[in-house]
């Protein structure tokens, strides 16, 4: 689905003229389709850690505490996913991202050692102690781009022609598109905001791979244990 479907089915659905175009149209009907679905895609991505949004950066390391703009490191960059960031060089974690006190006590007591840590002040990406240059740090992190206005890659944070598409899911972003038409207009929106709520939880539940809950614990660790199938000799 395109932008134009997606407005054209909520037009419909809501019972108002369906556009024959959005973008760029003067009338208030389309303006308004337009700006309920811009809406929907931003606070889609700002409320949940989608998958298709999550992405993986590799980012070699400065001889510096300040590692640059996290726009420069990662242009689409919207937030962490905690717990990723690994030195890969040293085989090991990044801490953090630390918040301002933590980091305050970190500057103030520790100059050096093992343990690394991070924050992100100003835009920019700190680490702590400095590193070596050259080493290779990963992380994973939730990109803004959620609009496709070229090609087959989200690149964009709103819809910008008719033809644009999305990596979020169409139907949740009609559905969204019609409360916020009918709250916008003072119209009564309980029964299409309920449904709405319903398809964003379905689908939140059952994006991406989801893990087993043993509510006995696990029955095998996975992880970092790496051994064999079969019998050990003694």
């Amino acid at each position: 689905m395109s932008l134009l479907t997606i407005c054209q089915d909520a037009a419909n659905e809501i019972g108002v003229p369906s556009p024959s175009t959005v973008v760029g149209s003067t009338d208030t009907t389309n303006i308004q389709l337009l700006a309920a679905a811009n809406r929907e895609g931003k606070n889609l991505v700002a409320g949940y850690d989608w998958q298709t949004l999550i992405k993986e950066e590799a980012h070699t390391t400065l001889a510096a505490e300040s590692q640059g703009d996290m726009s420069t490191i990662a242009t689409d960059f919207l937030r962490f996913s905690n717990d990723t960031m690994w030195n890969r060089t040293t085989d090991r974690k990044y801490y953090g991202p630390l918040n301002n006190a933590q980091w305050q006590r970190l500057k103030a007591s520790v100059s050096s050692g093992i343990t690394n840590y991070f924050r992100i002040r100003g835009n920019a990406l700190l680490f702590h102690p400095a590193p070596p240059s050259g080493e290779s740090v990963f992380f994973e992190y939730i990109g803004k781009n959620w609009a496709i206005t070229s090609g087959s890659t989200a690149n964009a944070t709103s819809f910008a022609a008719d033809a644009n598409t999305t990596v979020l899911d169409e139907d949740l972003i009609t559905l969204g598109v019609i409360w916020r038409f009918l709250k916008q207009k003072g119209l009564p929106y309980d029964n299409q905001f309920q449904e709405y709520r319903l398809k964003l939880s379905e689908k939140q539940s059952k994006d991406g791979a989801k893990q087993i809950i043993r509510m006995a614990g696990p029955n095998r660790l996975y992880l970092p244990v790496n051994e064999p199938e079969g019998n050990f000799s003694l």
